[in-house]
């Protein structure tokens, strides 16, 4: 498949705020991959670099490289010039074409071996590692699809999934991109891991790494958020932007079973009190929260 590749390098005195704002943008126009680049996690083995802070931030989206592909830069564009105007942003809009197996490759040069936690490491199907006896090592070829683990909001949900999934039989994903935190999940004990996504090119990559991983018993469904479920679920994790858990919350409870877990994250700290807000309406009680960097991560029982 054909991709635009479209790079957004911005400063503004708010960056991580204009960030938000930025992915929004990408977001009303349909584009769920993205790559970030602003500064660099502390983990010793993660890019492979020393921790570093920019001025200028960067953020890459991918569109299909289709009859509406010049029509939505335009209007990208277009919505930039606007926030321009009202946050003082500065940015520079570059673009290229690109077909699958070169965003892989592109990957390749910044997704390397990474411990997450004491006991996980997250390694791309390209390298190899020789792992401690008490490590779970996953293995994972993200290609078009969300998830390696090294970005901030993927990893708190790793570490609430290591900490919460013992002793859960049934986990879903909303929003499964790599299948990544199905893998975790199964890994640490669940019995039968689902997950869906609004994006079709994950079903084929999500089910590639679960097979990989040694995980049988999963489901993958191509849908939005929970249109698509028609069971419950012990425990349900979900890493997406504010926005879209704003409007999952609405619609969350029927996959829910009385007690069940939910884990929440891709919430940077300037929109918290909104998610909290909203699931106070709506029978969650909050036991536990994480943060790394701007991002956050809250898991909640459902009452």
């Amino acid at each position: 498949m054909k991709w635009l590749r479209v790079k957004v390098d911005y400063y503004s005195d708010r960056l991580k705020e204009t960030k938000e704002k930025i992915i929004g943008i990408f977001s009303e126009l349909g584009v769920n991959e993205f790559e970030f680049i602003d500064f660099f996690t502390e983990n010793v083995l993660d890019f492979h670099k020393e921790s570093i802070a920019n001025d200028t931030w960067k953020i890459i989206g991918y569109f299909p490289n289709n009859k509406f592909a010049r029509l939505k830069l335009k209007m990208f564009s277009e919505k930039l010039e606007e926030l321009s105007d009202t946050e003082e942003m500065i940015f520079t809009l570059y673009t290229n074409e690109c077909d699958e197996n070169e965003w892989k490759d592109e990957w390749k040069k910044y997704f390397h071996t990474t411990k997450i936690t004491d006991k996980i490491v997250i390694k791309p199907s390209w390298e190899e590692y020789t792992s401690d006896e008490d490590e779970v090592v996953i293995k994972i070829d993200p290609r078009m699809a969300f998830g390696t683990g090294t970005h901030e909001t993927t990893s708190l949900c790793i570490k609430m999934l290591e900490k919460y999934v013992p002793g859960k039989k049934n986990l879903l994903d909303i929003g499964c991109g790599s299948g990544i935190l199905m893998i975790v999940g199964s890994k640490f004990g669940a019995e039968k891991v689902d997950g869906i996504d609004i994006d079709p090119a994950v079903e084929a990559v999500a089910k590639e790494n679960l097979d990989d991983n040694e995980v049988s018993n999963y489901s993958v469904v191509i849908g939005n958020l929970v249109d698509d479920i028609n069971k419950k679920y012990d425990i349900v994790v979900s890493n997406i932007l504010a926005d879209t858990l704003m409007e999952l919350l609405d619609d969350i409870e029927k996959v829910l079973e009385q007690g069940a877990l939910v884990i929440f994250s891709g919430i940077l700290k300037t929109r918290k009190h909104e998610i909290l807000e909203k699931t106070e309406k709506h029978n969650f009680r909050k036991i536990d929260e994480k943060e790394e960097n701007e991002w956050i991560s809250y898991v909640f029982e459902y009452k």
